[in-house]
């Protein structure tokens, strides 16, 4: 399961929903939450994930 880090929408954490069964977003690295319509970007690693949540985005990493 790949994780989708920090749910703005949810505020308690942790999406509960798996970033593998969202659906495609144009790139192979990149799905939509179909919760709060924001591109996840899949990330190789801790930090690279980090960095992500950092500027914005949203995250997943796997676990």
């Amino acid at each position: 399961m790949t994780r989708i880090l920090e749910c703005e929408e949810l505020k308690s954490g942790d999406c509960p929903a798996d970033w593998e069964k969202l659906p495609l977003a144009g790139e192979r690295d990149i799905r939509v939450c179909t919760v709060c319509l924001k591109a996840v970007y899949r990330c190789a690693n801790a930090e690279e994930a980090r960095l992500r949540l950092a500027a914005g985005h949203r995250a997943a990493v796997a676990d």
